[in-house]
């Protein structure tokens, strides 16, 4: 019988994390804000990944994300985000890991955090909540 709700023991635990640093930029003048729906404006995004190892079993990930909204009407910038979290990570099993997948295994400890921040900035930063879509961990190379 295979048991499908059986939790499988973590290989990984997170130790600490927090925002690293963080801006949020809105040029807009009044008259400007909100005036225009982000889902028809110029939106790039781009995310990576730092890895570092520390000694006994410990190492950190921090995901680097940032966007830049701009206006197709007239090219005018209406926000740019950048953020950097910070996840700090114990092994807490005797397997040796590539650098590659402890980075896909911190990175999805802690992106939840980020996905959550990404969103509450730009909906109070007089901005449409921008919400990050799933990430391929696949695309991650070692």
């Amino acid at each position: 019988m295979i048991k499908v709700n059986e939790n499988k023991k973590p290989s990984v635990k997170i130790i600490k994390h927090y925002i690293k640093d963080l801006s949020f930029e809105n040029p807009q003048s009044i008259n400007e804000n909100n005036q225009e729906n982000n889902n028809n404006n110029n939106l790039s995004q781009n995310m990576s990944f730092i890895h570092s190892s520390y000694e006994n079993n410990f190492f950190s990930v921090v995901i680097k994300f940032d966007c830049e909204c701009s206006s197709k009407k007239n090219g005018n910038k209406l926000f740019v985000l950048e953020l950097d979290y910070f996840g700090f990570f114990k092994i807490i099993d005797n397997n040796t890991y590539s650098q590659a997948v402890l980075t896909k295994k911190g990175a999805k400890l802690i992106l939840p955090f980020v996905k959550s921040i990404i969103k509450d900035i730009t909906n109070k930063g007089g901005s449409t909540p921008i919400s990050i879509e799933e990430v391929d961990f696949d695309l991650i190379k070692g």
